[in-house]
């Protein structure tokens, strides 16, 4: 059918001309036709013999054809064919969009696809180029079908044409990228006899790709070089013979540059003497021969006016130069190639800044012109074209001993190289799966609407397939519905009449309109002085009180004419509007000032609330001032000994009692980074304070803290180092010291970790590195690419003693808070963009984890250097210019650590070195070496066999089948060592050599480049197409399914009761008119409802006895009405049987029902009382509904006309109360913490000064003073800390004295209470996380002593430090009793850690400092827990609460703290 269809849509496309000139009609028109074809002919033709002519006929067949679409489609084609000839890019684009724009014919569609990929292929626009070649695949794929309908022989030969120059344009695109297979591929596909059967054109085309495209295959070099010459000869005769002057001058320029090596000159003299002397009939020598071929195809070229073949000629001539020894002309002629690129400039983007040009050398340039234009947008130059001649330049240069000129144009030839790779292909077939994708995504929306409309229409066939009697009722029910909805709609917190009005036309409006068939309804209060507005059309009823007050007029819009029955439902439900109006205005004239003192008391509450939050806070961080003490003491003591006992004399003492006095100032420190952080983090969120500093000192204090590494037997050295980077201070050193600590943690005893830095260009590279268990490439890939990953679980799999590791795992947070650093520097600018965090580690030999900063000042110094002495770093830039190339995904598992490498890496930068000092000679050995050890490598690893690598040599390097074998090699290291061979080879001169390297280069970067990581993505979207695909027959599947079921279940359980639903509404009418409760008269308003409901009650249901009993607060009991008080008391005890259980009770025995009176507040079920009926006879279920529905209006009666007024009241008296209160509360926390925060941040600023002081003076002493100085830098050590302890005892008590005021507000506090804000909290913070983690939550029945505020605050924190836990699992939370006290065990399961970790979670580290959120410091979060627990031992009124953490039974740690059970 596919084929049918497409085959009609081309007859129909190869008529369209036909058929436009009948249209039209007239022999003119059928004369324009055939002129317009005949011009569009002869343009083809001529297009490679003239470009002027062809350009001119097409433009006049454009003219005369255009009223037929496809002649002028192929006009423009051939227009852009001409504009593409003239380098005219941009007007290439335009008119080939055109002929989108102008025809739908396949052809020529087709046509311009092969058009914008010769566009796209000549300005390096990889993406857009595969873009278009998908789409001239799927075009050639439609016509390809049915090419037999191709009758018409002018339309066939221009299919053949599209085939042809797509191959060919393929072919010519991989040849440039240097992907001979690809390339090969391509031309291969033209079926020469076919396609290009009367195509001369393009058969020269064929013949010159064949000749010089190194795309000829044979099994020896020399037969290639044969082989092609046999196809240039071909292309040169036939050429000249026809006189296509294009391809003339492309043969003879491939043929100069097949000559111009003398070898191939004379293997041909061997192998082709005939034609080689109808090449020369003049008998030239071979030097005269060749520059002869390039000057005659450089003539040829400038007769045709094709500026990219004249420029590239020009480079020929330079390399037949090269190879004659003639360089200074050589120069010249890449000169005026230079000029070309320069005209194409000036001409299309009208340019006329002369410094805007591109010349042989710019003195002092930090970047290129060419590369400006290409990173300019609306600027299309060919990158390709400059490369060749910047690499002949950078030749040419070095032939001349010009160094500096020569490494100015290699550098921008290697950094064009990024521009001319292959890196797109994946990236269009992305953009087509996700256009599939969305496709699907629509179709499955269709159906998934088309299951929604066919619901809707069995739910409308099932309204229509009931009997007229089920109709009735249904009405009879929606407006009882209506009725029971309308007196629950009434809101308690309305402020005015249109709240009112608004609740209920929300509730019900859209069942009114249903019920009645209104178009639409509305309920028009009375203005201020009473009068009703005037009716707007349809039917008006008119609401009012119970004292016959109008209240508000209720208009319905009516396209048709009610019936009886339906004006019978309306006068059911006027007096439920006119009720719940009346009601809901007097619940408006007591809310006011309930809401007022509500408001007030709520704001103030949420103030109390978070003030307490913050004082508890600011405690936490007293702790901490009050912690440094001590410290504080022992330096002052230690400082005395040193004094007082003369150990200054004693070398061995002195040296230790310094070390140890370095010890308790950097602990000192530690504090007070601490206290910075916090305060900081409190008063907003962690800003990077990005400065210039020396690394080394951030060493020196990691130095300090070696006895820790000691007492685990592990060797910790740091390495010194000189260098300075740009980042923050602080920051920096949390990094340093977690991957430090981590370190320490996972390495075994006895093992060595090395802290040290690496010096690079742009940045500074500070490493960790241990020789522990190590880490699988699985785990390193989970640390590096996962977001949030369970920290459990890296390095279970490779371990030997899983338990012992799980007990020393942390969190995890430290190295995604690294990852988070590292992320948030380089959103900063491009300076930072340097920045990266990776790990390289091998399972049992040990792993390093890694970060980069960029370089401080010294960075800029280098930049200076540079600036002054260029010629001085020649060589650096040449290996500067290689392109970093960021693949992780390609050879992650490259072994770093293989001593072969290493060696490898280390020749290679002594190759650099080497070059960078001149010693070219030098650097060819180092290179040579490097060489050898990577090809040691290759034999000790490798499992296939493949040649090795070599300096000097021909044809593909070694390394393109080490990589294409997948091989694990360090690819990176072979680019720099193949960079610096060709850099040296070039400055001695020998260009064989260069040129093997540079190519060898070239051919490996390309390789390395390719993004593989997009095919594993396109593969997934692939099988999510085949997944939703399959969704959507299941859902077909599904769908059928539902009707068939929904039609056998109707049938069987179609509705067969009738229930006597008028005389309900008539006891709900009834019930609307019984007297309003007033304040302190429960007892009145009950019996006023039984009174009032009995006769009604009797008809429904023969009765002895009814009553009704409802909840009072005042009496916190049940109030009792009954119809007969003496035979009331009997039903008392089964009415609060009745209440107390909240269900109904039938007791057919008795003949009694019970039913209690719920009412949906707030989301939860309420019992506001119970109905109790002694039916005179026996009743059976049949009548449970009606009485149901009875009890059901009954309670929304008692609700809204009790319960709501009473508790009006009771909320205001105790809003005013709890006003009072809060205020007060707020006030004295407010203060408080104000005064706290200044104190706070006095202590930071005035007592930072004096450690660090104290610090520098120490370091001095390290150094070795004389004994007078010695003596004197101690007193000044004894000075300042007896200054510094004064300062910070004066400051730390003016802060303690702010907590002399108890801010304790102690109180009853249930455990259930607790137990329910901590589920409700945990609900709320694992919905923004992506954990499967679960709180179970057991709580016994008690009650606490206790903040209730601070309780919930702690519970909260607890949940808090777990969620910075990546890991699912569970959580467990007991509540019970213990002695005289409550004891709460929060329980992790997910973490292991031992006794002596658990017993420093409640003291500072600022290991575990991390920044969560905004004004959030985790790592905090026990510390302000056991505050918590202080306050509550000191002020809950019982001596004695606790917290503690310990290792949990079962697995996992348990936090557990106690509170005083009341």
């Amino acid at each position: 059918m596919k084929k049918l269809l497409v085959g009609w849509l081309w007859m129909m496309g190869i008529f369209m001309v036909s058929a436009s000139f009948l249209a039209c009609g007239g022999e003119g028109n059928a004369d324009d036709f055939l002129r317009a074809d005949s011009l569009n002919r002869w343009s083809y033709e001529q297009r490679y013999k003239d470009l002027e002519a062809s350009e001119q006929a097409a433009r006049e067949a454009l003219q005369v054809g255009k009223r037929y679409s496809s002649i002028q489609a192929e006009a423009l084609n051939n227009l852009a064919f001409c504009a593409f000839m003239r380098m005219d890019f941009e007007g290439a684009d335009s008119l080939l969009n055109e002929v989108y724009a102008e025809t739908a014919n396949e052809l020529e569609c087709l046509v311009a696809d092969v058009g914008m990929m010769k566009v796209c292929q000549r300005t390096a626009m990889n993406k857009e180029f595969y873009d278009y070649r998908n789409s001239a695949l799927r075009r050639m794929k439609r016509i390809g079908e049915d090419e037999e309908a191709l009758t018409d022989e002018r339309i066939r030969h221009r299919y053949h044409y599209a085939c042809s120059e797509f191959s060919i344009t393929s072919a010519v695109y991989y040849y440039y990228l240097q992907q001979e297979a690809q390339s090969m591929e391509s031309i291969d596909e033209i079926d020469v006899a076919r396609e290009l059967e009367g195509d001369t054109a393009q058969l020269l085309y064929y013949y010159y790709m064949k000749g010089s495209g190194g795309m000829y295959e044979a099994e020896t070099p020399e037969e290639v070089v044969v082989g092609e010459f046999d196809y240039l000869m071909d292309c040169l005769m036939l050429s000249h013979e026809q006189g296509y002057v294009y391809f003339e001058a492309n043969a003879s320029q491939a043929m100069a540059e097949l000559l111009k090596d003398k070898k191939n000159f004379l293997l041909l003299m061997e192998k082709r003497p005939g034609m080689m002397r109808v090449l020369n009939r003049k008998d030239l020598p071979w030097e005269e021969l060749v520059v002869a071929f390039a000057e005659s195809a450089l003539k040829l070229f400038k007769e045709y006016g094709d500026w990219y073949q004249i420029s590239g000629t020009h480079r020929t001539l330079a390399s037949c130069y090269i190879e004659l020894g003639r360089h200074d002309e050589a120069l010249n002629q890449l000169t005026e190639a230079l000029s070309y690129v320069n005209l194409h400039h000036e001409k299309y983007y009208h340019c006329h800044d002369t410094l805007d040009r591109l010349k042989p050398y710019v003195p002092m340039a930090t970047s290129s012109t060419e590369l400006r234009w290409i990173n300019t947008e609306g600027i299309q130059t060919v990158p390709e074209w400059i490369a060749r001649f910047r690499e002949q330049l950078s030749v040419t240069y070095a032939a001349l001993g010009m160094k500096p000129q020569s490494d100015y144009n290699r550098n921008i030839y290697l950094d064009i190289l990024d521009y001319t790779r292959q890196d797109k292909e994946l990236e269009s077939r992305f953009m087509a799966l996700e256009g599939e994708t969305s496709m699907l995504n629509g179709l499955l929306a269709v159906v998934m609407g088309g299951f929604v409309i066919l619901v809707c229409l069995l739910i409308y066939l099932n309204k229509r397939w009931r009997v007229r009697n089920a109709l009735y009722i249904h009405k009879l029910k929606s407006a009882l519905e209506v009725c029971r909805q309308i007196t629950a709609s009434v809101p308690s917190d309305a402020s005015e009449v249109e709240d009112v009005i608004d609740a209920v036309m929300g509730a019900v409006k859209e069942r009114i309109l249903t019920l009645t068939g209104a178009s639409d309804m509305r309920i028009l209060p009375v203005d201020e002085e009473g009068n009703l507005p005037s009716p707007t059309g349809g039917i008006s009823f008119v609401l009012k009180g119970s004292e016959g007050k109008a209240l508000a007029l209720w208009n319905l819009e009516m396209p048709v004419v009610l019936t009886k029955e339906d004006k019978a439902l309306l006068e059911v439900i006027l007096p439920y509007l006119s009720w719940t109006l009346e009601n809901g205005l007097a619940l408006i004239s007591l809310g006011d000032e309930r809401r007022r003192l509500e408001k007030e008391q709520y704001v103030h509450e949420q103030h109390l609330v978070e003030n307490k939050r913050q004082n508890v806070v600011k405690k936490a961080c007293m702790f901490i001032v009050t912690g440094i003490t001590p410290y504080i003491d022992r330096v002052v003591n230690e400082v005395h000994k040193l004094v007082a006992f003369d150990y200054l004399a004693n070398p061995s003492i002195k040296v230790e009692k310094y070390r140890y006095l370095d010890e308790l100032v950097a602990r000192i420190n530690e504090y007070n980074d601490i206290l910075s952080l916090w305060i900081k983090m409190r008063q907003g969120s962690l800003n990077l304070n990005v400065e210039t500093f020396e690394l080394n000192s951030l060493f020196e204090v990691l130095q300090k803290g070696r006895k820790t590494f000691e007492a685990k037997g592990q060797a910790y050295s740091v390495e010194p180092t000189d260098v300075w980077v740009k980042a923050d201070r602080a920051l920096t050193f949390f990094m340093v010291n977690t991957l430090t600590e981590n370190a320490r943690k996972y390495t075994q005893q006895g093992g060595e970790i090395k802290v040290y830095a690496t010096e690079a260009e742009d940045y500074v590279e500070i490493s960790v590195q241990d020789n522990g268990p190590g880490l699988s490439a699985e785990d390193v890939d989970c640390i590096l690419n996962e977001k949030v990953y369970d920290s459990g679980k890296i390095g279970l799999q490779t371990t030997n003693d899983a338990d012992a590791l799980r007990k020393s795992k942390g969190s995890g947070f430290g190295l995604m808070n690294c990852k988070g650093i590292i992320e948030k520097y380089r959103k900063t600018n491009a300076l930072f963009r340097v920045c990266t965090f990776q790990v390289e580690s091998r399972v049992g030999e040990g792993s390093r984890f890694y970060f980069r900063l960029p370089k401080g000042v010294r960075r800029v110094l280098g930049i200076c250097l540079w600036m002054v002495f260029p010629g001085l770093f020649g060589c650096g830039e040449g290996k500067g210019a290689v392109v970093e190339v960021a693949n992780d995904s390609l050879h992650a598992n490259v072994v770093m650590n293989d001593t072969l490498l290493y060696e490898a890496n280390r020749l290679a930068n002594r190759v650099y070195e080497a070059n960078l000092g001149g010693r070219h000679e030098e650097a060819v050995v180092y290179a040579d070496s490097a060489l050898n050890k990577l090809n040691e490598h290759f034999l000790k690893h490798a499992d296939f066999v493949a040649p090795l690598l070599q300096l000097v040599g021909e044809g593909a390097s070694a390394e393109l089948a080490w990589f294409g074998e997948h091989f694990d090699t360090d690819y990176y290291a072979l680019l720099d060592i193949r960079n610096e061979a060709a850099v040296a080879y070039l400055a001695m001169g020998e260009l064989d050599a260069y040129r093997y390297n540079n190519r060898a280069y070239v051919s490996l970067y390309k390789q390395i480049s390719v993004d593989a990581s997009l095919e594993e993505y396109c593969k997934r979207m692939r099988l999510s197409a085949n997944n939703k695909m399959v969704a959507i027959m299941l859902c077909v599947a599904l769908l059928v399914a539902l009707l068939a079921g929904y039609y056998f279940l109707y049938l069987r359980h179609r509705l067969r009761h009738r229930y006597g639903l008028e005389q309900v509404l008539e006891i709900n009418r009834r019930a609307l008119t019984v007297p309003a409760y007033q304040q302190e008269e429960v007892s009145g308003f009950v019996q006023g409802l039984v009174d009032g409901l009995f006769k009604e009650m009797n008809e429904l249901v023969a009765l002895d006895e009814w009553g009704i009993a409802v909840y009072s607060e005042e009496v916190h009991g049940l109030c009792y009405a009954f119809s007969d008080s003496d035979k009331g008391e009997e039903l008392k005890e089964e009415m609060l049987c009745c209440f107390e259980s909240e269900k109904l009770n039938w007791m057919p025995d008795k003949k009694l029902w019970c039913l209690p009176l719920c009412v949906e507040v707030g989301g939860e079920n309420r019992c506001v009382g119970v109905m109790a009926l002694h039916c005179a006879s026996h009743t059976g279920q049949e009548d449970r509904l009606m009485l149901e529905l009875v009890a059901g209006y009954v309670a929304i009666i008692v609700y809204h006309a009790m319960e709501l007024v009473a508790q009006k009241y009771r909320d205001i008296d105790w809003a005013r109360d709890e006003a009072r209160r809060v205020v007060r509360e707020e006030n004295l926390l407010h203060v408080q913490n104000m005064v706290l925060d200044n104190c706070l941040s006095t202590i930071k600023h005035e007592t930072i000064y004096y450690p660090n002081r104290i610090k520098q003076i120490l370091d001095r002493l390290h150094e070795g003073l004389s004994e007078e100085e010695e003596r004197q830098q101690v007193e000044t050590i004894s000075e300042l800390i007896g200054y510094y302890k004064d300062v910070f005892t004066i400051l730390s008590s003016c802060a303690s004295r702010q907590l002399e005021e108890v801010t304790f507000r102690r109180g009853v506090v249930k455990a259930s209470d607790l137990a329910d804000g901590v589920t409700k909290y945990f609900r709320r913070v694992i919905k923004k996380s992506s954990l499967r983690l679960e709180l179970n939550v057991k709580a016994d029945s008690l009650t606490m002593t206790g903040d209730a505020v601070l309780l919930r605050y702690l519970l909260e924190n607890l949940i808090n430090e777990a969620m910075t836990y990546a890991g699912d699992g569970m959580l467990e939370l007991q509540i019970y009793k213990e002695g005289a006290f409550v004891r709460f065990d929060f329980i992790d399961r997910r973490r292991n850690y031992s006794q002596e970790e658990l017993n420093q979670l409640f003291y500072p580290h600022l290991s575990r400092m991390q920044h969560a959120q905004e004004g959030v410091l985790a790592g905090t979060e026990y510390l302000v827990c056991k505050q918590i627990i202080r306050d509550h031992d000191e002020f809950a009124g019982r001596r004695g609460c606790r917290m503690n953490a310990c290792v949990a039974e079962g697995g996992g740690f348990m936090v557990w703290f106690t509170i005083p059970a009341r």
